[in-house]
């Protein structure tokens, strides 16, 4: 193995488990949505990395899956609070 691309390697597996870690905390609703984005920012940092051996990569591309739903997820609840919000207005008019 060589020598110098050894802190990348590392550097990229570890990421990769980041990248799962806040994907997964990314689902929490409302508190998660900061996470979400942080787990789609270290995908795009690892992505970066052009590595061509990653042993975690399936924590990578799952923490990503995970970021965007706990994004898509947020924007849910905004339109389904919205709707509700509206809803009620509309109701004791």
């Amino acid at each position: 193995m060589n020598a110098t691309a050894t802190p990348v390697k590392v550097e990229l597996i570890t990421g990769s488990l980041r990248c799962f870690t806040l994907g997964l905390l990314g689902l929490l609703p409302v508190v998660g949505f900061p996470l979400a984005i942080m787990a789609l920012g270290e995908y795009r940092r690892m992505k970066r990395l052009r590595a061509e051996w990653n042993p975690a990569r399936r924590y990578l591309s799952r923490g990503a899956a995970f970021g965007w739903l706990g994004v898509a997820l947020l924007l849910l609840e905004a339109g389904i609070a919205i709707t509700v919000t509206i809803a009620i207005a509309i109701a004791r008019a």
